[in-house]
């Protein structure tokens, strides 16, 4: 009987799948538990390990008549986690086109006065400087910095230390036309949207090859003393700093792309030494935790539409969140990296890093 027993524990210990599939039920439960607590109608997720994808799911609905199931096709607006993959296109077309990543942002005819105009007159703490929500400090942008491309990859056009600064960023595209560049849309779709496979993916609402996206985009919603109010859709296009929409699966094959290495040296930024708050480089928040490297972005697009993107690069895996209220978005810190405040966050971490 004893040697039974240990050859059916020894059975199971080499069983990791079998494991592992009680931990996506239970991540998978949690989610839903998420979704409808917190009154969103559609929820998708997503987790890539070992350059496949191991696990998703596809919660809810997607419509406002609650007819429409939540599937692998159902899109989003990414919002901020266009960034990531916007820079990786950008430093691609450096390395293979020549755009010179020094080229400042003053390129851009306007940027001057846009930022005397933010600094100057209005409240938004990124430009003006101020405190964030959390009450962390924040430097106001630096109107005489040369701020250049390389720079804002970096978010350093507030000084030498990083700010989360989203309007600065989205000037991006306007430097690289400025400095004789190409098209954003044309070089994120060449450089990184095409190459790595991200089907049905539309940069932006004018996007000519983005029909698929839109056909199957889910309605934003706002909730309202717990009900899910329909909302109007967004009508900003595609910058460097937000205007994708997608589905998991789509930023699942840049993921993929990405730590396969068709992008370069993804291992550069895991070695990257970084402060106690963090720091953010080419697109990416970067964060370590328990001793672990972690690259992210979250998503927020105000009462409308909200996303998590986060990488466990040393175990290659990676979560994808995706939702059509704002309700993933945990109101974070624009000078210090702390992914780790996000329940979803905190429980992939715990449930399958930890």
């Amino acid at each position: 009987m004893t040697r039974f027993f240990v050859t059916l524990l020894a059975f199971f210990a080499a069983q990791p799948a079998w494991a592992q599939t009680s931990d996506y039920a239970a991540f998978g439960a949690f989610l839903e538990a998420f979704r409808k607590e917190s009154g969103t109608p559609a929820l998708s997720a997503l987790i890539v390990r070992d350059g496949e994808i191991a696990w998703e799911t596809y919660l809810g609905t997607y419509d406002d008549e609650g007819e429409r199931p939540t599937r692998a096709e159902t899109t989003y607006k990414i919002a901020s986690v266009t960034k990531p993959i916007a820079a990786t296109a950008i430093l691609e077309e450096s390395s293979k086109a020549g755009l010179s990543l020094n080229t400042r942002m003053d390129r851009d005819d306007e940027w001057s006065e846009l930022c005397e105009f933010f600094v100057s007159s209005t409240p938004i703490p990124f430009m003006a400087g101020g405190k964030d929500r959390m009450g962390n400090p924040i430097a106001p942008m630096d109107c005489s910095k040369p701020t250049s491309i390389a720079d804002m990859l970096d978010m350093r056009a507030n000084g030498a230390e990083f700010v989360y600064n989203p309007i600065a960023f989205a000037r991006l595209d306007r430097a690289i036309l400025g400095g004789r560049g190409r098209a954003l849309r044309d070089i994120v779709r060449e450089r990184v949207v095409d190459p790595a496979g991200m089907a049905d993916t539309a940069l932006g609402w004018r996007d000519p090859q983005g029909g698929a996206a839109l056909r199957h985009l889910a309605e934003p919603f706002h909730v309202i003393e717990g009900r899910a109010v329909k909302q109007v859709l967004p009508d900003d296009d595609f910058r460097a700093a937000a205007g994708i929409i997608a589905n998991p699966r789509a930023i699942a094959a840049f993921d993929i792309a990405f730590d396969r290495g068709d992008f370069g040296d993804v291992g550069e930024l895991t070695r990257l030494p970084i402060g106690p708050l963090g720091d953010y480089r080419r697109g990416w928040f970067l964060e370590d935790w328990n001793g672990t490297r972690l690259m992210w972005h979250s998503g927020w697009n105000e009462k409308k539409y909200s996303a998590l993107y986060l990488k466990v690069p040393a175990k290659r895996l990676t979560l994808i969140v995706l939702a059509n209220t704002e309700a993933v978005w945990w109101s974070n810190s624009l000078v210090k990296a702390e992914v780790v405040q996000s329940p979803i966050a905190a429980r992939f971490l715990e449930t399958f890093v930890q």
